[in-house]
């Protein structure tokens, strides 16, 4: 079975996902560079925890992220990592669907409850759905 050819498209999701997952990374991890749009969503998760918990949480999540980022960066421009780079997209991926999943049910509890438009919703979830899409999309050696 002959190897498919790599896309533009599928290289600009890559470069695209692993700007976005960095930059998504780094305002986890210090609060002093302000907030990306996924920043406040990744943190509801930790808004669970106890506050010393949280910051261990957030901190985590955004190496996580920066992990996965770089592995996407280096994967765009031709270099596989081999297992390493499924497992760490494969936690990202979960970490991802558990992010949106709280953030929709959180959207739903605060924006609805207020007499809020079901568009912020949409967008959120149309925007978490390409996150996913775009993280299922780069496969194996991709």
């Amino acid at each position: 079975m002959a190897k498919q050819q790599r896309t533009w498209g599928i290289f600009i999701i890559q470069l695209s996902l692993a700007i976005y997952l960095v930059v998504t990374g780094l305002f986890l991890i210090t609060s002093r560079w302000g907030a990306s749009i996924s920043s406040y969503e990744v943190g509801t998760l930790a808004s669970f925890l106890p506050s010393g918990a949280r910051e261990i949480c957030s901190i985590i999540l955004g190496i996580i992220l920066i992990l996965c980022g770089a592995c996407f960066l280096i994967k765009a421009f031709g270099k596989d990592l081999g297992k390493f780079d499924d497992i760490v997209k494969i936690v990202t991926l979960i970490i991802w669907i558990i992010v949106t999943v709280v953030a929709l049910v959180t959207y739903a509890k605060t924006d609805f409850a207020k007499g809020g438009s079901i568009f912020h919703w949409l967008l959120s979830l149309a925007k978490n759905g390409l996150i996913i899409g775009g993280i299922m999309t780069i496969k194996k050696g991709e």
